[in-house]
């Protein structure tokens, strides 16, 4: 696997050889949007756009990749290892150059295994007793897991599919599912468990960093079902790893239909009422956004959009799904 991951040195040079507009962090610099892997169908046709899409957006100057082990049941994992690989092999990229994020939580099906969601968890993860059916929390079609044995077989499919010995990010995924069965102390006691998993891996180098990735979680009210609370979040994660804790990144959706992030006061920190990209600032926490064509279907103002996401205080990096050249040239160019 190639070892390594992003730094400031590199991921700066990277974009300014690139004459690229960029996002600053302690750890490294990025691409204020980057790749988005979410949308598509689990063919290899697809990947073949997928694949060229993102040489060609790390060729012109977008060093951020966002991905997740469900995504296109894994194959999109694949389609950025393998490109990944390439470039690097070929010397066109360094490891130390790019960002990359992962995410996992929901259980995931295998394509190329031909294997759906709920056969994946009976034949691998069950009968592999990776996890328990008690440890499964499943709300509608969705099933989702905390528990940290789950996190070490899916961290160390996606570290294989990638090709990378460190992920930068690594977040739980959608986590206000398994709020909405479990209740607050449960759900927080497991965080916590979870978290101190995290932890050790940032020591082992398998991540740099951890994160919530949720869709309304965050940005729901408080009195509502699978709401989770920042700061309460953040304390659990001083309580296990100190002021120098690892949890440093959250992702959120933000698009006409969802603006929430940006404009409800769904957060509080010290007792004040904020937005979560205020929270998060406050808390040394960084944001970035995701469904920003709100799942494809506003695709009429791409421009305008991005442009209002770019100057949006707060925002590191929006996660853009790019599966065709033609819409990735359009975009960097509006962010360039």
């Amino acid at each position: 696997m190639i070892k390594g991951y992003a730094t400031r040195e590199k991921t700066l040079n990277y974009l300014n050889n690139h004459e690229s507009k960029y996002r600053e962090t302690t750890w490294f610099y990025c691409s204020p949007i980057a790749i988005g892997t979410h949308l598509g169908d689990m063919t290899n046709e697809d990947s073949e756009l997928y694949e060229k899409t993102i040489k060609y957006c790390l060729r012109n100057g977008v060093n951020f990749i966002d991905t997740a082990l469900n995504y296109r049941g894994m194959k999109s994992e694949k389609d950025i290892g393998k490109v990944l690989e390439s470039l690097i092999t070929n010397k066109e990229l360094d490891r130390s150059e790019f960002v990359i994020s992962t995410k996992a939580g929901l259980i995931p099906g295998d394509i190329d295994a031909g294997l759906v969601p709920s056969d994946y968890l009976k034949y691998v993860l069950l009968k592999n007793e990776i996890i328990q059916e008690k440890e499964i929390q499943t709300v509608a079609h969705q099933k989702h897991v905390l528990t940290p044995s789950y996190f070490q077989f899916a961290l160390n499919q996606s570290r294989s599919h990638l090709g990378l010995e460190t992920i930068d990010i690594y977040y739980l995924h959608v986590p206000e599912i398994s709020m909405k069965v479990l209740g607050e102390e449960a759900f927080y006691k497991m965080l916590e468990e979870l978290f101190y998993f995290f932890e050790q891996q940032v020591k082992k180098q398998t991540i740099r960093f951890y994160g919530l990735a949720t869709w309304l979680g965050f940005i729901t009210d408080s009195d509502e079902k699978g709401y989770i609370f920042l700061e309460k979040t953040e304390k659990i994660a001083r309580k296990v790893g100190g002021l120098s804790h690892h949890f440093r990144f959250i992702q959120v959706p933000l698009n006409s239909s969802l603006p929430g992030a940006n404009n409800r006061e769904t957060q509080s920190v010290s007792g004040i009422t904020l937005t979560v990209l205020e929270a998060a600032r406050d808390l040394d926490i960084h944001v970035t956004t995701s469904a920003p064509f709100n799942l494809g279907k506003d695709v009429e103002n791409t421009d305008d959009i991005l442009r209002f996401l770019m100057n949006t205080k707060d925002i590191l990096s929006t996660m853009v799904g790019m599966k065709r050249v033609n819409h990735a040239k359009e975009n960097i160019a509006t962010y360039k």
